[in-house]
């Protein structure tokens, strides 16, 4: 069993976490540590956890007795450990990539994402920064191009999100991190990612995206391209049809449609439970790598209202 503390325990993103572990058949939740909230039982702040099992907000987290730390909120007790991670031989951790500066991602961390860093999470990594709804996708959609070095122009990306999410995130930042993760893949890539966020009404958990681009090969060859590699993971897949947020609420999906509205021109739509993908899913998702267990362990389909 991994035993698991999360610091920031009464966020909502904790609240996340907390609704897909509390089920998860390898896991023991032995740490909430929210001090303000001393001794009161989750459902106080978590909606839906009533007669579930009964937990307890902490102002304590001891690290002899936690596998695997998920930080969903920045503070100095955070950082502190964050700094002491690697002197804890069997302490393996998650952080928010907008939560910490550049210099906590950069030392010693991976990027929390199975499809484009699968092999370094399963391979002996300790931490992991989980990127935002808004880089998930875009990464997901890209990284294929440029295994196969495809990516040959500017890059525009349109990212709707929740309207409670839209203004959470820096577009610069956002797409400086795609940008520089797309180059780590291929280095000949000197095109501009250029990125804006928008905010949807109509959907509280479906994250949309849209990229156009560049590219000149046709279109089934793209799709074995995507096929390819995708082939072998669990939560990503190429469509055909219109694509659909009804699809992926609720679950750890990332579903992809290609299109080419003309011999040079590439359109990628995504859709995505923003507060899974680039949140509390990915978190998990990295946990199950982290400690080798299968990657949909915990976060297998739920019954929905669909």
């Amino acid at each position: 069993m991994v035993n698991v503390g999360i610091i920031g325990a009464d966020s909502p993103m904790a609240g996340e976490i907390i609704r897909i572990l509390i089920n998860h058949p390898e896991v023991d939740i032995v740490s909430l540590f929210a001090p303000n909230l001393l001794g009161r039982n989750i459902s106080s702040v978590h909606h839906g956890l009533i007669g579930e099992n009964p937990l307890y907000f902490s102002d304590k987290i001891n690290l002899e007795e936690v596998d695997f730390l998920a930080i969903t909120q920045p503070n100095e007790i955070a950082q502190n450990i964050i700094d002491k991670v690697l002197e804890k031989e069997n302490l393996k951790l998650t952080f928010f990539e907008d939560d910490f500066p550049q210099q906590t991602i950069n030392e010693n961390s991976e990027i929390g994402l199975s499809e484009i860093n699968r092999k370094a999470l399963v391979r002996g990594a300790k931490m992991a920064f989980i990127p935002s709804p808004v880089a998930v996708p875009p990464l997901i959609s890209l990284v294929p191009l440029a295994n196969f070095l495809l990516l040959n122009s500017d890059i525009n990306i349109q990212v709707s999100l929740p309207a409670d999410m839209s203004d959470k995130f820096n577009e610069d930042k956002e797409a400086k991190l795609i940008e520089n993760q797309l180059k780590e893949k291929q280095n000949s890539f000197n095109g501009k990612v250029k990125l804006k966020i928008s905010s949807d009404h109509l959907s509280d958990r479906a994250q949309k995206t849209l990229i156009s681009l560049a590219c000149s090969l046709p279109l089934d060859e793209i799709e074995k391209i995507y096929e390819q590699i995708y082939d072998d993971h669990n939560f990503t897949f190429l469509t055909r049809n219109a694509v659909n947020t009804a699809e992926v609420e609720g679950t750890q999906k990332t579903v992809i449609n290609l299109n080419k509205p003309d011999s040079d021109t590439l359109i990628i739509e995504t859709v995505s439970d923003a507060r899974l993908r680039g949140g509390a899913g990915d978190v998990v998702h990295v946990m199950n790598l982290f400690f080798g267990l299968h990657e949909k362990t915990g976060l297998h389909l739920k019954p929905s209202r669909f």
